[in-house]
């Protein structure tokens, strides 16, 4: 998994290659991170929805953390990850050891669900959730992270899951690649 633009273009994105048991044979849940492909047409359009320079960032189910380094090389000041895979959270400061960036990043070791209870009342410019396409709890989730303050948040989902969240404060775009799908909630403020 590779970087695909800004600064750290083309650099390695660490991760841990599922064991068994960790994913479906159709892949769509448990460890599952997002394909260069799907990953490349998001930050299409969000370059048309936020200046990446100096903003902060926070990667809920962040796995590999790919969605934050990629947010991060394009500019961003600083990114929150938040994974409660401790393999995982090892990956992700072994790559920003190697691109220099570990004074960009602040790592949650805990569960997304009391990470947002608690940090409610925090500001982010960009907000990525990814949770494993197996999740059954987006209804939840959707509503805490509607809790956040935040000018962009993108919800990424498999085709039988997801959120249908259609709110007023936001301006919304549906993007689909493959078996991915985007959500992404834009601030009318």
């Amino acid at each position: 998994m590779r970087i695909i633009a800004g600064k750290y273009r083309s650099r390695k994105v660490h991760t841990v290659a599922p064991g068994k048991g960790d994913c479906l044979k159709d892949n769509l849940s448990g460890f599952r991170p997002t394909t260069d492909r799907a990953k490349e047409t998001l930050f299409n359009v969000l370059n048309n929805v936020i200046d990446f320079d100096s903003i902060n960032c926070l990667d809920l189910f962040a796995g590999s953390g790919s969605l934050g380094f990629e947010a991060i090389s394009r500019g961003a000041a600083v990114c929150d990850f938040v994974e409660n895979s401790v393999k995982q959270l090892r990956s992700i400061e072994k790559t920003a050891h190697e691109l220099e960036c570990e004074d960009k990043i602040n790592i949650y070791s805990e569960d997304v669900m009391k990470f947002l209870l608690e940090n409610g009342q925090k500001y982010y410019d960009l907000v990525f959730a990814d949770p494993p396409y197996s999740y059954e709890n987006y209804a939840e989730l959707s509503a805490e992270i509607l809790n956040l303050k935040f000018s962009v948040l993108v919800i990424e989902y498999g085709n039988s899951g997801g959120i249908i969240y259609n709110l007023n404060d936001y301006d919304i775009i549906d993007k689909k690649i493959g078996v991915t799908n985007f959500k992404i909630f834009i601030s009318k403020d």
